[in-house]
């Protein structure tokens, strides 16, 4: 009975002793190669670099994070930018030849071989100042000191008519240049007799559009048609711009009187 005892304890002992040994023995090997002493004891080698190595070579490669993925992204917007870059540079090359082109051409266009009029030289020039002092806009060498315009009255239409035709035909020049459009249309109708600013329209062809007019323009007719002012001591009947012409030359306009240019717009009495 006892020997039986003993046979089971030490089938025990040899259970456990095998158990424990699996134990230690598999962890060690999954961190590098097991081998054992010569007293047998069991210990673990670290895996060499060149195997180390190997593995890292053998391993399946991993899916790019998140934030290499935009990085990606914008590595390629960088190089479609610069490709589209430079695309857009010769396109602006391209325009930019195409443009200058056409712009020679319309200055070509509009170069006349004609010659234009010029105001009569003075021998003894005006004086600027006193031109200024007494409120004309425009200070001439020869201006005309026998000009006289009589006073008109404008009805609500025509003020309103005339604000417009300011507008349209010189408002980018402001004060001076509406109160130069404004001394025409009344000098117009002082001169020939035309009684409303629609028949001064028909018959001396102004082409501008009717614009709705600043306050600017506004106060250039109260200065010409209200308070009795001009623009410039001389009368003047026709204007036109050459800019504005396709041969860049009127043989009427140039035929008249010339008396001044202001903003390209020029100027005449018959």
């Amino acid at each position: 009975m006892r020997e039986l005892f003993e046979k089971k304890v030490n089938i025990i002992l040899i259970v456990i002793i095998l158990i424990v040994a699996i134990l230690v023995i598999i962890p060690a090997s999954s961190r590098g190669c097991v081998t054992s002493t010569s007293n047998g004891e069991i210990v673990t080698v670290p895996a060499t670099p060149d195997e180390a190595t190997e593995d890292t070579a053998t391993e399946k490669p991993t899916k790019p994070t998140a934030s290499e993925k935009i990085t990606n992204s914008k590595v390629k917007i960088k190089k479609n930018n610069a490709s589209n870059t430079s695309t857009d540079k010769a396109s602006t090359k391209s325009d930019a030849k195409k443009t200058s082109s056409k712009t020679t051409s319309k200055t070509k266009k509009k170069t006349s071989s004609q010659v234009f009029a010029t105001a009569p030289k003075v021998e003894n020039k005006a004086s600027h100042s006193a031109q200024w002092n007494a409120g004309y806009l425009i200070a001439v060498d020869g201006p005309d000191t026998s000009y006289y315009c009589g006073h008109i009255e404008l009805s609500d239409k025509d003020r309103e008519l005339l604000e417009k035709l300011c507008m349209g035909e010189l408002g980018s020049g402001g004060f001076t240049g509406a109160a130069l459009i404004a001394q025409a249309v009344k000098n117009a109708m002082y001169f020939d007799g035309y009684t409303s600013v629609q028949a001064v329209i028909n018959n001396y062809h102004y082409t501008g559009r009717l614009t709705t007019p600043t306050q600017r323009v506004k106060d250039a007719v109260i200065y010409v048609f209200d308070m009795d002012k001009d623009a410039i001591q001389h009368r003047i009947l026709y204007m036109y711009n050459p800019e504005l012409m396709d041969d860049g030359f009127s043989k009427f306009h140039e035929s008249q009187r010339y008396i001044c240019t202001y903003q390209d717009v020029r100027f005449f009495d018959r």
